[in-house]
């Protein structure tokens, strides 16, 4: 058997140096074309912008309110917050019962109170005026210990990771997944969710009220199967209501004018949880929020009728429903 030369050893290194270069390389260079995050310079990418369904709001909403400060244009001086549910809200269903302020929907999908105190906290950090806050609550977000990936990562100063360091760990991070998704989205043509990061931060279902303008009763047989089997709801985590305390108490602080409800559910939702356990949440959060009189308007769409017509699915709502909604959460009555 032959030794290998010198300079077959250098060249195997070489070889080995090039290629591992390339691979390095091809990871950042995949996230900033395909973009599954949408953070970095949309003009890069492939795609529309923010319509990638791992789009991360946590990022994009908080920079965009930073940056609008420095605008000639009515800055927003209210957000709306809260988990995905909140993140479909028409802002100008709010805005009716809070002529004097500016909505912008800051609501992240699957938000904790935790991820919302810490942004907030944020963005007054950075000069941004926050008179009001409407918080639309739900039990799933008390419930859900599903781990989230990069899409779900909080602007940096909310996570206390510099912006340089946030950008170079999300150049290099794995998207292969959330990749694919999204070049079949873009190659196909057809856009499940558009976000309206530089307008009300409102995002939409566009495929599915496609679906719905096509067929509503085939979107219905769709998401809402009629044999269905029952659900039940997970175990509390009950440190997500410390953390709510202590989102209400800077709240306080700070001198923000809080209004707080419960959010609808779908009836499939509500029996998962069961009756015993939605009035201790209602209970929880009353105490908590200081809202003895807490709207609840958990049955306020079932009570409507024709239910399945007014969800997406079994947790969203659809925002045709908003001015309903808003209208049990802010009416007196």
């Amino acid at each position: 058997m032959k030794a290998l030369s010198i300079g077959s050893f250098n060249s195997f290194w070489r070889a080995a140096l090039i290629t591992g270069g390339i691979i390095a390389w091809s990871l950042p260079v995949w996230n900033i074309v395909v973009n599954p995050y949408q953070v970095f310079d949309t003009r890069l990418s492939i795609g529309d912008r923010y319509s990638s369904s791992t789009t991360n709001e946590r990022f994009l909403k908080v920079d965009h309110l930073i940056k609008s400060r420095k605008s000639a244009n009515a800055n927003p001086d209210a957000l709306i917050v809260g988990s995905s549910i909140m993140g479909l809200v028409d802002t100008s269903s709010v805005n009716r019962y809070f002529p004097d302020r500016h909505f912008y929907n800051l609501a992240f999908l699957a938000a904790k109170p935790d991820e919302i105190l810490t942004t907030l906290q944020e963005l007054k950090k950075a000069g941004v005026i926050i008179r009001t806050v409407v918080y639309g609550l739900e039990p799933i977000a008390f419930t859900d210990t599903k781990v989230y990936g990069p899409a779900y990562r909080l602007y940096p100063g909310a996570s206390e990771r510099s912006l340089a360091r946030y950008f170079f760990d999300l150049l290099f991070v794995s998207s292969l997944s959330d990749g694919i998704g999204r070049l079949v989205s873009v190659i196909s043509g057809k856009i499940s969710v558009r976000y309206d990061i530089e307008g009300t931060g409102q995002y939409h279902l566009e495929r599915y009220e496609m679906e719905i303008g096509i067929d509503h009763d085939a979107f219905i047989s769709k998401q809402f199967p009629v044999d269905a089997k029952p659900a039940k709801a997970p175990p509390w985590v009950e440190s997500r209501f410390n953390d709510f305390q202590e989102l209400v108490r800077w709240l306080e602080s700070e001198g923000v004018d809080a209004r707080f409800y419960l959010n609808p559910l779908h009836p499939y939702v509500a029996r998962a949880y069961g009756a015993e356990r939605l009035a201790y949440f209602k209970q929880k959060i009353a105490i908590i929020s200081g809202h003895n009189d807490l709207k609840d308007c958990t049955n306020v769409l079932s009570d409507a009728g024709d239910i399945n017509r007014r969800f997406y699915d079994y947790k969203h709502f659809r925002p045709s429903e908003s001015a309903l909604v808003m209208a049990c959460a802010f009416n007196p009555h």
